[in-house]
């Protein structure tokens, strides 16, 4: 099945090892572009980093192995087989299989290329795994490995065509001597060549008008666990598995006012609860708005008949800008209380629970603003007894179980029974889940009845079961409450100033409703233990230039393009501006003195600024002086530095016999210079010269340097 051609082929060229190498390199790159997006199954991964170490091994070693002709015809028709089993059963997808050709090809053409369409064939394919990588992904680390391939692309075309060019000449290569010089050339080039292709790439993809589309590939990248925890109907324990996640999920960038210190950034509010899952009424979605980036007042929308829903006029103490990751969402999440928002979206829905939903299908939502009121309403609510609620919002927020557990009611009621507000109670359950039930991400299993399970047996969960819990408690004592999923907190880059919201972020809290104020955020979920992990600079560095990748790249549209001109021609304004303003100022400076010195400068003075112009007009010729002055003080004193003024003389020595016709060519030594002189008298004082000038040279003789200007006259004055 393989056979070994390195008796028969021979000795292989420097451009063929460089050549060889560079593919090698090439696949290695596409392959480690691919199998960064993370989507790679485990056993395609370590297969073919197994065949990729092997072929690196034989090219290390230098051997030549290669799979015979037959057998890979016969594996390729099997393959063909094998793919409609994998699309159909094994991955079920047409990127995924696909992939896993692409993968199984390059193995096969790794250990049987044999003709120059070969080494092709196998360029293209790498070319292809780069290719797949960028539908597979939007990741930062897809620009780091695409670098790479640019520069290993670049080499392997270059000492492609040098490959090619020696074997039609027949060539034998560089000298073993310069191999090292001859290998740097080619890096260098194909270095040089892979950084003017990227820079000129950036240039056009920057400048080149593009649609309103949403950005490059921003439709990718969803995370199922992800959407799952904020769409319409969440079981318990969807947020408690996008917690498992580290992955950032958005970059949060303070435009006014401070960042909360309980941040918490509201996605989705539920209302019906069926003792195992979340979900809102048909009727969720109750106005539809139009953004394109024209600010959207949530506070006109919180009404009922033209009537608010309540009397408290909120003002914004919290202004931000979100870049959202690619992560499949059409929910935004807003700061509580939101009261405004805006972004570059055509039709958004506003639900009566207060969720803002990007409904016009498309792209994800990517870049959006927004202002809050984070003023603590405790001051405003807390002697609240008034239960006259609107008919929507009890008809909607007052729901229970149709099979609840019925010491929730009875525990629920013991709870409260010393709370003298509405406020006081909910505070009372909230303090309770707080302080006898504790935090855990593990999740349990299928439950038959989960909320009691957790109240009177587990007595543990995450933070779906103390909302779910204290939602339920609140409204057995008829108080309108619903669960909010969102996220909470945040970890500060001071390198990008911006709070980067992670996927275990992920919250569950709940939302109470007072008829004086609104709905009133509430958190019964245990404190967890502070977070002791610092972040490294390299962690701060590698996260702000994801967030300008994602911003600049991923998600650059014709409106970041209009911002970026924006931006280049107010820069280039005020620069020309600062430029005009600071000449003009010297210029007026200027003359002002002069103006001011006109009538004063005598005639001592005027002399003095002439003296001063020449000696400025002299300066760039002082060094040529000073040398010039050197050389003229050792020919009229050779014994201070023999051997300076020796070369100085010879060289004088040389001019003359040149203008007489007689030259002497670089590779001669004075000696043999000296010895092919045939008129025998110029010979005779040119020999003599040669010596007091090697000794003087040479030896630093003082005596025979100051020898060399008599002789000089002597040989100059002989016919």
């Amino acid at each position: 099945m393989f056979s070994s051609l390195e008796a028969v082929r021979p000795p292989a060229s420097l451009a063929e090892k460089f050549f060889q190498g560079s593919l090698y390199l090439l696949l290695v790159m596409g392959f480690c572009a691919l199998a960064g997006t993370g989507k790679l199954d485990p056993l395609s991964l370590i297969l073919v980093s197994f065949a990729l170490l092997l072929r690196g091994y034989h090219l290390y070693k230098g051997k030549t192995v290669l799979i015979a002709e037959r057998w890979t015809t016969y594996l390729t028709l099997t393959y063909f087989f094998f793919y409609a089993v994998d699309y159909f059963v094994l991955s079920q997808g047409f990127i995924s299989a696909t992939v896993h050709m692409v993968l199984f090809i390059m193995v096969i053409k790794i250990f049987s290329a044999q003709r120059n369409r070969d080494q092709l064939y196998l360029a293209v394919l790498s070319f292809l795994m780069v290719l797949a990588a960028a539908v597979l992904t939007v990741d930062t680390m897809y620009i780091f490995t695409f670098c790479f391939f640019m520069l290993a692309a670049m080499s392997t075309f270059v000492s492609m065509e040098m490959r090619r060019s020696e074997r039609e000449s027949r060539i034998i290569t560089v000298l073993p001597r310069n191999q090292a010089k001859f290998s740097r050339s080619l890096y260098g080039v194909a270095g040089l060549l892979s950084l003017f292709t990227m820079a000129g790439a950036g240039v056009i993809f920057f400048i080149l008008p593009r649609l309103n589309m949403g950005g490059y590939l921003q439709s990718l990248g969803g995370q199922t666990d992800f959407v799952s925890g904020f769409s319409e109907t969440v079981s318990l324990g969807g947020i408690g598995r996008i917690q498992q996640s580290d992955s950032p999920i958005m970059h949060v960038q303070v435009t006014s006012g401070a960042y909360p210190t309980d941040a918490k950034w509201r996605g989705v509010a539920l209302a019906n609860f069926d003792g195992r899952r979340w979900s809102n009424p048909s009727h969720e979605i109750v106005a539809l708005e139009h953004l394109r980036n024209v600010s959207l007042d949530l506070r006109l929308l919180r009404t009922v008949n033209g009537q608010p829903l309540f009397s408290i006029a909120r003002q914004p103490t919290f202004g931000y800008r979100v870049v959202m990751e690619p992560v499949g969402s059409y929910i935004f999440f807003l700061a509580s209380a939101p009261l405004t928002i805006k972004g570059p979206y055509s039709e958004v829905g506003v639900s009566s629970g207060g969720s803002i939903t990007k409904i016009d299908g498309g792209r994800t939502i990517d870049i959006y603003e927004g202002e809050a009121d984070t003023t603590d309403p405790a001051r405003l609510v807390r002697d609240s007894r008034s239960q006259n609620y609107p008919p929507i919002i009890a008809r909607d927020y007052l729901q229970l179980p149709s099979h609840l557990d019925s010491r929730i009611m009875s525990l629920a009621r013991t709870i409260a029974a010393s709370a003298q507000s509405s406020y006081d109670r909910a505070a009372a359950i909230e303090r309770y889940l707080r302080q006898n039930l504790s935090y855990t991400l593990d999740l349990p299993g299928q439950e038959s009845d989960p909320l009691a399970n957790f109240l009177f047996t587990r007595k543990r969960g995450h933070c779906e079961y103390f909302a779910s819990a204290m939602t339920i408690m609140l409204r057995t004592l008829g108080q309108p409450a619903r669960v909010v999923n969102g996220f909470r907190g945040g970890e500060y880059n001071d390198v990008s100033h911006t709070y980067v919201i992670r996927g275990r972020d992920a919250h569950s809290w709940v939302e109470a409703y007072f008829p004086e104020y609104g709905w009133v955020a509430f958190d019964p979920t245990p404190a967890l233990p502070a977070d002791t992990e610092t972040w490294s600079r390299f962690r701060m560095y590698m996260d702000a230039m994801h967030q300008m990748w994602r911003e600049w790249v991923i998600n650059y549209d014709f409106s970041r393009q209009v911002r970026l001109s924006s931006e280049l021609t107010s820069s280039a304004s005020g620069m020309q501006s600062r430029l005009r303003s600071w000449f003009w100022l010297k210029y007026t400076h200027v003359s002002n003195r002069i103006r001011n010195m006109r009538g004063a400068i005598g005639y001592g003075n005027l002399i003095l600024i002439c003296v001063l112009g020449m000696i400025v007009i002299a300066l760039p010729f002082t060094p040529r002086a000073w040398r010039a002055l050197r050389r003229a003080r050792m020919l009229k004193n050779p014994g201070q530095s023999p051997s300076s003024s020796a070369s100085l003389w010879y060289a004088r020595m040389l001019k003359v016999l040149a203008r007489r016709g007689i030259r002497k060519t670089p590779n001669q030594t004075p000696e043999e210079f000296a010895a092919a002189i045939v008129d025998p008298e110029m010979h005779k004082d040119v020999v003599v010269f040669t010596e007091h000038y090697e000794r003087a040279r040479f030896a630093n003789s003082a005596d025979d340097a100051m020898r060399l200007p008599e002789l000089y006259e002597e040989l100059k004055a002989s016919k």
